[in-house]
């Protein structure tokens, strides 16, 4: 008697229907456009990563990002993280784009701009020191309080020290 596998469980073979499945989607869905699209900006962004590196702009390739190609007008679009990025890359676009027309990309020009927000090009997080309240010693307090009496009521310095002296514990 055979026993009962559920269907998690069972041993998993590829389709032999999955390229098929898949050649009918590319051909018949109006994604097909835009899964193209996608592979051309991997490839692409893959070629710029190697024109940076050849112009010795290695270290830039993570703050750089492809922001759309038209191939009619062979316009090339990048983002950079900062101005700095961008004018060092501005430097170098000639031999980069040089570059790229060597890896058969039909780029004629290159335009350079600063990553707005929400291009997923973050910068480098500063990290701050956590902000620790000041220590308000004993002394301290007892001269505040040695000077409250001394003050005219109603000035805006009494009311400062009165003020200092209720949340200074």
């Amino acid at each position: 008697m055979r026993k009962f596998k559920p269907q998690s469980l069972a041993p998993r073979r590829p389709s032999a229907n999955a390229r098929q499945a898949l050649a009918c989607v590319e051909e018949n869905s109006p994604l097909s456009n835009l899964l193209q699209q996608v592979e051309n900006n991997q490839h692409l962004q893959r070629a710029l990563a190697l024109s940076l590196n050849k112009n010795g702009l290695e270290m830039a390739i993570p703050y750089i990002k492809l922001g759309g190609f038209t191939e009619d007008s062979g316009e090339l679009k990048l983002f950079a993280v900062n101005a700095a990025v961008a004018t060092r890359l501005q430097q170098k676009l000639p031999s980069i784009l040089f570059n790229l027309q060597e890896q058969g990309w039909p780029a004629q020009n290159i335009t350079i701009k600063q990553s707005p927000g929400g291009v997923g090009i973050s910068p480098e997080k500063v990290v701050l020191p956590p902000e620790s309240r000041p220590i308000f010693s004993e002394k301290a307090q007892n001269s505040w309080a040695k000077l409250l009496p001394t003050l005219e009521d109603g000035s805006p310095l009494r009311l400062a020290v009165e003020k200092l002296l209720k949340n200074g514990q």
